[in-house]
């Protein structure tokens, strides 16, 4: 299995704009926005660190406000949507459009307390003004196969200078 499961994956994720049209969802977000192999291990503080990075790139408002509206929407439901993927989001007044960051890791971040063994390798983060449209992700097309080789393989990047980096 090789990185082409990751590019299948990645490129099956779409935001559908109208019926006919669909955006790639990897069009949503640049090296700016990942961070590769973070130490962190605390979902709050990984979610807050992937915060801090959007706000370099767009104007997303109140860090600690927007943080709070993700743990609010996380605490209700976790999104952890397969095993080692979670998928974060947010609708809120304060953006304008679709923003991303990306984090991964390559010891596991432990993203449901009461589960501290079942970690999370990487994470999506989405932030959304409250009118947009839905993503949909449909990771039920990618093979076991590949689930597994993006759990294992995601958290080998090359980081530039700044942290920010491809996977």
């Amino acid at each position: 299995m090789g990185p082409e499961c990751l590019v299948r994956v990645v490129a099956s994720m779409t935001i559908m704009a109208t019926e006919k049209e669909s955006i790639p969802f990897s069009s949503f977000f640049s090296p700016a926005e990942v961070i590769c192999q973070i130490p962190e291990k605390d979902r709050d503080r990984v979610l807050l660190d992937m915060l801090r990075r959007l706000a370099q790139q767009h104007e997303i408002g109140n860090i600690e406000d927007v943080h709070a509206a993700v743990l609010e929407r996380e605490n209700d439901l976790p999104t952890v949507v397969a095993p080692g993927l979670a998928m974060p989001h947010a609708r809120l007044d304060t953006v304008d459009g679709i923003v991303v960051a990306v984090a991964t890791s390559q010891t596991g971040i432990v993203y449901d307390p009461a589960k501290p063994d079942n970690r999370v390798k990487l994470v999506v983060l989405t932030l959304a003004p409250k009118a947009a449209v839905v993503l949909s992700a449909d990771l039920t097309a990618t093979s076991s196969p590949c689930r597994r080789y993006i759990v294992s393989k995601i958290p080998f990047c090359v980081t530039s200078e700044r942290g920010a980096g491809t996977c």
